[in-house]
């Protein structure tokens, strides 16, 4: 059963990052007529929604959070399905830049002293 793995992508690209990731993998299959462009999209779609209320409405990601997101998928009769039972979305959210700096400032001076 083959996994699509986004890598990782910040948070307001990961429906593209997963749509053509799919393409990328399903590409001899689409070639060979094993599954449509079509199919493709759909699943691709069908995915990216659910990541959605995952992602932005129960997690509240924002555009600037990074995520990662691994499922397995199988291509039975010219359709994708998802084996979501293996579905794992990594979260990671983005601090802000002004109390990194300061943290980086006081250790750079605790580390000069």
């Amino acid at each position: 059963m083959p996994t699509l793995s986004t890598g990782l992508v910040i948070a307001g690209a990961y429906a593209d990052k997963l749509r053509r990731t799919l393409f990328a993998q399903l590409r001899n299959d689409v070639k060979e007529g094993k599954v449509s462009n079509q199919e493709v999209a759909r699943a691709a779609a069908e995915m990216n929604q659910l990541l959605f209320h995952i992602l932005v409405e129960d997690l509240k990601m924002e555009k600037g959070d990074a995520v990662r997101v691994r499922v397995d998928y199988s291509v039975e009769d010219g359709t994708i399905k998802w084996n979501l039972s293996t579905l794992t979305v990594e979260a990671f959210k983005r601090m802000n830049d002004d109390e990194v700096q300061n943290i980086v400032k006081k250790r750079v001076e605790e580390f000069s002293k």
